[in-house]
């Protein structure tokens, strides 16, 4: 993998870690407020809401497990160390997008410009990582 490459998957590692960390202090990112506002917004959608609605009444348990996700993620795509984990990584990053995209649009629409940054450099890290002839 060429050093631009390596920065770009690096960079993201250290943006998903320290949004995984984020996770964990309320006052960086409240994702209790998160979902009470999706839940709100998505009241009344066939799936999303029922789902919205769940979510809402466990944050803690979805800061953790989105917290532990995103940090673990990030600090494998840094450490470089195994091809399968790395690509294992940006697939899980990838839906885990698109899971807080489905469920946070609704009440937070500049979701999308932000998480379609991030899928695009993931889909890029995933194609150099993914092809037969690596660089």
């Amino acid at each position: 993998m060429s050093g631009r490459n390596l920065l770009l998957q690096r960079t993201l590692g250290v943006l998903y870690a320290l949004a995984g960390i984020a996770k964990f202090f309320p006052r960086v990112e409240s994702v209790e407020d998160r979902l009470d506002a999706a839940a709100e917004a998505n009241g009344g959608l066939a799936v999303i809401g029922p789902l919205s609605d769940r979510l809402a009444a466990h944050p803690t348990a979805v800061a953790t497990l989105v917290g532990v996700a995103m940090f673990t993620g990030g600090a494998v795509l840094v450490a470089n160390r195994n091809r399968r984990l790395v690509i294992a990584a940006l697939w899980g990053q990838l839906a885990m997008l698109a899971c807080f995209v489905a469920v946070l649009v609704t009440s937070v629409p500049a979701i999308l410009l932000f998480d379609a940054a991030f899928a695009a450099a993931g889909l890029r890290l995933l194609r150099l990582h993914t092809r037969r002839t690596h660089e």
